[in-house]
């Protein structure tokens, strides 16, 4: 015959066990910023920022103008020479990756954040529709912050 112990077959009758809500981590906060921004070859649209313990994480949300996006399709088609499709996310990808990959972190004044800077990732990954960048978490943030790149910037806060 089948053993069934007392103890497992309690169980089936016990009321299920109540799960506590999680709770975020102190000091994890995150903030979406929405504005059209001329970033030259890219337009961005968005930034969403998580504030961690130890990291700031952006999400800029961006797209290549018409013309830079056909520009680089044609340079990646003759790299491709033939050899392989190109895709148009691809391309738009690479659009994208060029501004994010000189991007640094300032303050109001256009001063470099030192403190989120110093050994930090930056860009991280582009894709056709968005950028993402790592940094460290400060102290104390400035009332304003933008990626710069060149001449152009974004706020972030």
């Amino acid at each position: 015959m089948f053993g069934i112990r007392a103890e497992d077959l309690s169980r089936l009758f016990e009321p299920p066990k109540r799960r506590q809500r999680e709770r975020p981590v102190p000091g994890s906060t995150t903030q979406t910023l929405r504005a059209l921004t001329d970033l030259g070859e890219s337009v961005a649209s968005g930034v969403h920022v998580i504030y961690a313990s130890v990291r700031i994480y952006l999400c800029v949300t961006m797209e290549p103008t018409p013309e830079a996006l056909e520009a680089q399709a044609e340079r990646d088609r003759r790299t491709a020479a033939g050899m392989f499709a190109v895709d148009r996310n691809w391309s738009a990808a690479e659009v994208n990756a060029r501004w994010g990959r000189r991007a640094v972190l300032t303050d109001g004044e256009g001063n470099v954040l030192s403190e989120a800077m110093a050994g930090a990732r930056g860009m991280t990954d582009a894709g056709a529709r968005e950028v993402f960048f790592e940094f460290n978490a400060m102290g104390v943030y400035p009332e304003r912050m933008y990626l710069r790149s060149g001449e152009t910037r974004l706020r972030v806060r």
